[in-house]
């Protein structure tokens, strides 16, 4: 049996999948959070490229695909990061509890 099969790499991806959610829901800095997406998607990623190399075999719709998630990737990267960066500016705290603060009023 081959190391290099359809289950295999599916196996491989869910994995990365599930540690990237694990860091989504534990970690407190958005930074992180967004590595813990980043990774989550290269899941997603290597799973289109397996679908794509064992099932549809000379088709090139997995390899589209894979570019476009790239192309998402990079521009939630940008977006997340620039959102971090005037978070960072404004308040000096990027954690997920500011966040969950940031339209409330204080009241004295």
């Amino acid at each position: 049996m081959p190391l290099f099969n359809l289950a295999n790499c599916l196996a491989l991806a869910l994995l990365l999948l599930l540690i990237g959610a694990f860091g989504v829901f534990r970690r407190r800095s958005l930074i992180l959070i967004l590595l813990s997406v980043e990774v989550m998607l290269n899941g997603v990623n290597l799973a289109l490229v397996a679908f794509n190399y064992f099932r549809w075999g000379d088709s090139e719709s997995g390899h589209y695909l894979y570019m476009l998630s790239i192309g998402v990737a990079g521009v939630e990267a940008a977006v997340g990061l620039s959102m971090v960066l005037v978070l960072f500016r404004n308040y000096r705290d990027i954690t997920r509890e500011r966040i969950s603060h940031l339209g409330e009023t204080e009241e004295a």
